[in-house]
């Protein structure tokens, strides 16, 4: 439901296909294998907001994590997300 208005299935399932396309951007995955990676809690998703007040995706899988805004996605430097082979 958005603001009181119930949302049709249609949209339900393509709003959940833009999430899952946005996972699989962000972490460089095809869709299917950021849909099972959600399934399988691999993905963590938390809701945020940053400091101009604008609301996004906070995502972490296996190590790596990136801001989901809508029409963007941010990233850390790799040397920040990745471990240290040393």
């Amino acid at each position: 439901m958005v603001r009181g208005v119930p949302m049709d299935e249609r949209e339900m399932y393509a709003e959940m296909n833009a999430l899952l396309g946005s996972i699989a951007k962000a972490f460089d995955l095809e869709p299917q294998e950021a849909a099972r990676a959600v399934e399988a809690g691999e993905v963590g998703i938390e809701m945020r907001e940053d400091f101009r007040g604008e609301r996004y995706l906070a995502a972490q899988y296996r190590g790596r994590s990136a801001q989901i805004y809508q029409g963007a996605i941010k990233r850390p430097p790799e040397s920040m997300t990745s471990p240290s082979n040393s």
